[in-house]
């Protein structure tokens, strides 16, 4: 079990992710993750409820899922991406903050009804709450299985950046998000930088993305060690398109495409699972 540091670092990742990350009825924040234990941190996701979507209110005034976490309580009610939240237990939604409330005060294990909109067509949904499962299981709920988004608007700022998936198809791949001020990302960073260069001749590629800015991006990254590419995304898009809440996270993707793990903090013990898993991957056809 990982204890969390919270970050309250302001600009890039934090400040675009803040609309989304505040309004996820999972309630998840921005955090650095380090390896010391924490039963108490265990304890409190245990008593939390967890819908899993993530909701915004639109120019319109109306409370939009703006996504549904795959296998999460929402998805198994049949709430989708797109819906209009019109009630709440009967009560009409106007802000997204109502129905964090109706799941908190809820808890695991209960049922909230909701009143969804999609078009013209109007429909009763009921979902059945879990416990909070984490950063890392939300994210792999959602992302593992499914092909890996494509990045744009990305800086090189050392190493080769493929333009888009399609042009690295048939190597395995590592993304890591990091930040130069997250100390966990600098624990990180040797031990992607040794599998780059134990399995780089068999097919391995290792991109680092982070939203610090260039001249910085690369400096950071000299000094942390990082011999792997590295790019820098200041709008935090393609941290985004990837589902990044926590740093730092890594995505593991095979040949055709498809994320076939993820891991959100540094866990010194964990680095011989994922040696294993590149070592399955480069040889798989």
């Amino acid at each position: 079990m990982w204890a969390v540091a919270r970050v309250t670092n302001t600009g890039g990742l934090r400040a675009v992710r803040a609309s989304t990350i505040s309004t996820i009825v999972a309630l998840i924040g921005v955090f650095a993750f380090t390896a010391v234990p924490n039963v108490a941190m265990a304890q409190e996701d245990a008593h939390r409820a967890w819908l899993g979507v993530a909701l915004e209110k639109n120019d319109a005034g109306t409370v939009i899922a703006k996504h549904v976490v795959k296998a999460s309580p929402a998805a198994r009610a049949g709430l989708a991406d797109g819906d209009a939240l019109v009630e709440v237990e009967g009560i009409p939604i106007t802000t997204p903050s109502q129905v964090i409330a109706r799941v908190v005060l809820a808890g695991p294990g209960s049922t909230i009804n909701l009143r969804v909109r999609h078009g013209t067509i109007n429909r009763t949904v009921s979902a059945t709450l879990v416990a909070f499962p984490g950063p890392e299981e939300i994210l792999r709920l959602d992302k593992v299985g499914t092909f890996a988004p494509d990045w744009s608007g990305a800086t090189v700022v050392s190493g080769v950046l493929a333009s888009n998936m399609a042009a690295i198809r048939g190597h395995v791949l590592i993304v890591d998000f990091w930040a130069s001020w997250c100390g966990p990302c600098r624990l990180m960073a040797p031990k992607l930088a040794q599998l780059h260069a134990m399995y780089g001749a068999q097919g391995l590629i290792v991109v680092g993305f982070t939203d610090d800015a260039p001249p910085h991006a690369a400096q950071s990254a000299q000094a942390m060690g990082m011999t792997y590419t590295v790019a820098s995304d200041t709008a935090s898009r393609v941290a985004g398109d990837y589902g990044v809440t926590a740093l730092p996270t890594l995505f593991v993707i095979d040949k055709r495409g498809v994320i076939r793990d993820v891991h959100v903090g540094y866990d010194p013990g964990g680095s011989g699972m994922l040696e294993k898993l590149i070592q399955t991957l480069v040889v798989e056809p």
